[in-house]
């Protein structure tokens, strides 16, 4: 019987003393309150965190939220990697065009139409009045009727497998050598981030 009481007192003294320590560094509030609010603070902060790191690394499905960064567009069912960029003699004579090598990877199960992503890439352009929208161009074919970019035009309008990458490229008719602005927006046109080429 003294056992039992012995060992009880001193469970309850063990306990007085963590919950003296918890109350000493909570502010407000009873110590197991303010111990597991501190547990459930702890618990908040560590899931964004591996959220973002997810996110980090670029998804190779279509159910996530739409993304730009770096050189990579995440728009759901696609995925557009932005390489390189050059200025080449358009298909009509005297302009110029803005070319925009890519690859676009099929994130869904479905074929994918890969010119869609004109639909929420607009490229914007300077004039001594406006910043104006870009119109799509075409790269001026070679004297035997072949253009070096025909496989990556062609891979923009066909249909894309599920899960298969290509290489791809946009093309727009410059009008003038001031630098030129991608905006990559998301399914409800809102502007996710932006990319300045400079065409001179």
């Amino acid at each position: 019987m003294k056992k039992s009481i012995l060992i009880g007192a001193t469970l309850a003294t063990a306990i007085l003393l963590t919950a003296c320590g918890n109350s000493s560094t909570s502010s407000k509030g009873g110590a197991s309150k303010s111990a597991s609010s501190k547990v459930e603070k702890a618990t908040n902060k560590a899931t964004p965190k591996k959220k973002s790191s997810d996110t980090a690394s670029v998804p190779t499905d279509a159910d996530h939220e739409w993304f730009f960064k770096g050189n990579i567009f995440y728009a759901g069912n696609e995925t557009m990697t932005l390489t390189k960029s050059e200025v080449r003699d358009s298909i009509t004579d005297g302009e110029r065009v803005l070319v925009i090598y890519n690859t676009i990877r099929n994130n869904s199960k479905e074929e994918q139409d890969p010119s869609n992503f004109y639909m929420v890439i607009n490229a914007k352009q300077k004039t001594d009045t406006s910043n104006v929208h870009l119109d799509p161009g075409t790269v001026k074919l070679n004297e035997d009727g072949t253009s070096p970019l025909q496989a990556q035009e062609d891979n923009l309008h066909n249909n894309l497998l599920p899960g298969k990458t290509v290489e791809t490229v946009l093309v727009y008719t410059l009008k003038n050598t001031n630098p030129v602005t991608l905006e990559f927006s998301n399914s409800n046109f809102k502007t996710l981030g932006t990319k300045t080429y400079d065409v001179q």
